[in-house]
């Protein structure tokens, strides 16, 4: 039977209008160490490493090894957040550059753009809030104009800023689906959370939740969990 090292790192960048929203994604990565040599000892010091780093950073990781004899080499894999292996290989460089951008790419509730540095639109990732900023229409012509700049990197920012609006729309779509197939109370009320931001930011395409959204308005125990998930945190004395 195979050995494995689990990572669990469960994002903890979240935006303050929305600390203490549950997590629901997590991303793992799965080492099965071939043999206890030096080798694997020499990755498996590196990936810690770069798990403390990330640990330090506020994400919650848990880590275990187990190194074992026979076979080759370590074998990697690394899962992003949405389900998808990202990387499957023996290389622990190419294994720890695909969990970074695999952390940065983790969705951040309520977050447009995300895993984007900001040089030209800087505090964008403040502005663009679901639920109080729209992600189509007029709200993204700055980032469409900024695509035929010829200012070194602009065009680059702004296409990677369409990209993360872009891939938080599926994410929260995801999200959404598994909520509502879930009975729970507080998957009905992120559930109830999450269409009250999808219809204010993309309101062209409202009507995909009209359904699900009266149901879960005429339910209190839905109303109830939303209603705690979008109180402010509590400010620090």
């Amino acid at each position: 039977m195979k050995k494995y090292i689990i990572l669990a790192c469960a994002c903890t960048l979240f935006a303050g209008a929305f600390a203490g929203a549950p997590a629901r994604r997590k991303l793992t990565v799965t080492v099965d160490w071939a043999q206890d040599n030096e080798e694997s000892r020499t990755a498996l010091a590196f990936l810690k490493k770069i798990v403390l780093g990330y640990r330090e950073a506020g994400n919650v990781i848990a880590m275990t090894a187990t190194l074992r004899s026979g076979g080759n080499v370590p074998d990697i894999h690394v899962t992003d957040a949405s389900g998808k292996e990202v990387y499957a290989g023996s290389d622990k460089n190419a294994a720890a550059e695909a969990l970074t951008e695999a952390i940065m790419n983790m969705p951040v509730p309520g977050q447009m753009i995300v895993g984007v540095e900001l040089k030209k639109f800087r505090g964008a990732d403040k502005r663009y809030i679901m639920g109080k900023m729209k992600g189509e229409g007029a709200a993204l012509a700055p980032f469409k104009t900024a695509l035929k700049s010829k200012k070194p990197g602009e065009a680059e920012e702004a296409q990677a800023i369409l990209d993360s609006i872009e891939r938080a729309k599926k994410n929260l779509e995801e999200d959404i689906a598994a909520c509502l197939a879930d009975e729970s109370k507080e998957a009905k009320g992120e559930a109830l959370r999450d269409i009250r931001w999808f219809v204010a930011t993309w309101p062209s395409e409202k009507d995909k939740y009209a359904e699900a959204y009266k149901r879960l308005s005429a339910d209190p125990e839905a109303k109830a969990a939303a209603a705690a998930l979008m109180k402010p945190p509590k400010k620090r004395r």
